[in-house]
């Protein structure tokens, strides 16, 4: 780092360090980066494995599977995850852990209602279209990745938000552990890489880690369904606006994916998300900062919310930042770099990754201020804001990618995250303003 940056660097940490017990955080926070270089990490070598071993065409059939898997796992974690985080602190102690078990198992009975959809949706079409056959496949393997990947996440949220950080780390160990396994197996028995077996490997090695996780924790399905109904109907009145707000900001996130696949193809979006891998390492820090962040940030919420305030914008400053510093060090050594991670050098992907870093400092901008509208439970607000949002993702993208391909329609995602930004830290001042 130069030395031009040490002091700005020491004055941000220790104006964090005030607003913050650094020593009630850090161990959670060092547990919580290091489930992420797990989980996170895992994936992100996986997705280099691919990268590497796909034609852009099938990687980027993948992106698209695995698109859909996390909109499903957005849903689920608007509807019943974030309700969960930010309404149990308002719970007697007493009764959290019987909440909890309510909460997953209202998400169990979304994974079933989903098996179930997905099931006849697809006989009926098989039906109506039988040379649809060969898809079905795919449709399943990423039905069950998307409901095992949403059983794995509602039990790190839980570990997070009792703070029981240890046991979201196994969660992810063990998921990792069985992906990587599963993968070095195929490869050594001559099984051919597809996107339906990665995605079946992601769905068992999900699985797997739920179940161990279920096993530990104090959490039980079993001690009778008492309330749930009145969790849910609880969970529903703020998550149909986060449940929206989730809707609108994956259609924003994937509006290049989709534009990419109609007017390029899937190797298009095999490109792109090529290029998306290089700012996947430092991406690693947003869900690791708000699992620790948004619980404690509920806490804040009725006890000191001008102290809630300020640890939001340090935390997106301090983000920032830091993200600046890392996509510097990337773009410096961008050659080296794309020649040591994809094998080869392509032109065609490095001059993407500019644009990539941009969609990532955008995103840090408004990681704290997202959070902060959830923990103050503004779903409502959320959701409306992410509509203008998308709406610029998705007509930049469309204007731009038929001048500039690829580039084009990533500059959309810069366009919506920026848009959304704006609208995010407005509203947050406005709140501001009404309190006082």
């Amino acid at each position: 780092m130069p030395v031009s940056r040490i002091p700005a660097t020491h004055r941000l940490i220790k104006q964090i360090s005030r607003q913050i017990s650094l020593s009630a955080v850090k161990l959670p926070l060092m547990l919580s980066l290091l489930n992420q270089v797990i989980n996170s990490g895992g994936n992100f070598v996986v997705g280099v494995y691919l990268a590497r071993s796909l034609s852009l065409t099938d990687f980027g059939l993948y992106g698209i599977s695995f698109g859909i898997c996390m909109l499903y796992v957005g849903i689920g974690n608007a509807v019943l995850l974030t309700q969960m985080v930010v309404n149990m602190p308002d719970k007697p102690e007493s009764s959290k852990e019987g909440y909890a078990g309510r909460m997953l198992l209202g998400a169990l009975m979304l994974g079933a209602a989903t098996l179930i959809l997905v099931t006849l949706g697809a006989l009926t079409a098989l039906m109506v279209q039988p040379d649809w056959k060969r898809f079905s496949g795919i449709i399943a393997a990423v039905a069950l990745a998307a409901v095992a990947f949403l059983g794995k996440e509602f039990l790190i949220s839980y570990a997070y938000m009792r703070r029981k950080e240890t046991l979201a780390l196994l969660v992810s160990t063990v998921s990792v552990g069985i992906l990587c396994s599963g993968l070095v197996i195929e490869f050594l028995a001559g099984i051919e890489l597809s996107a339906q077996n990665v995605l079946l490997l992601y769905a068992s090695a999900a699985a797997a880690g739920a179940a161990v996780g279920y096993w530990i924790s104090p959490i039980s399905i079993g001690s009778g369904a008492q309330g749930l109904l009145q969790d849910l109907v609880e969970a529903w009145r703020h998550g149909r606006w986060a449940l929206g707000g989730v809707t609108v900001t994956w259609i924003q996130a994937q509006t290049y994916t989709y534009v990419l696949a109609v007017f390029l193809g899937p190797a298009g979006v095999g490109q792109a998300n090529a290029a998306r891998i290089f700012i996947s390492p430092f991406s690693f820090l947003i869900p690791a900062i708000n699992q620790v962040a948004i619980p404690r940030l509920a806490d804040l919420r009725e006890k000191d919310p001008a102290r809630m305030l300020r640890v939001s914008i340090l935390l997106t400053t301090g983000l920032v930042f830091f993200t600046l510093i890392y996509s510097a060090i990337l773009l410096d050594s961008a050659d080296f770099i794309s020649t040591l991670v994809l094998g080869r050098r392509d032109a065609g992907i490095q001059s993407l990754i500019p644009i990539w870093c941009i969609v990532l400092v955008v995103q840090m901008g408004l990681t704290g201020g997202s959070a902060l509208l959830k923990v103050m439970r503004r779903f409502r607000i959320l959701a409306l804001i992410n509509v203008p949002s998308a709406l610029a993702a998705i007509a930049t993208a469309i204007l731009l990618i038929q001048e500039l391909g690829p580039r084009g329609a990533i500059w959309g995602t810069v366009a919506g995250e920026a848009v959304l930004t704006i609208l995010i830290w407005r509203e947050i001042h406005h709140a501001r303003n009404d309190r006082n």
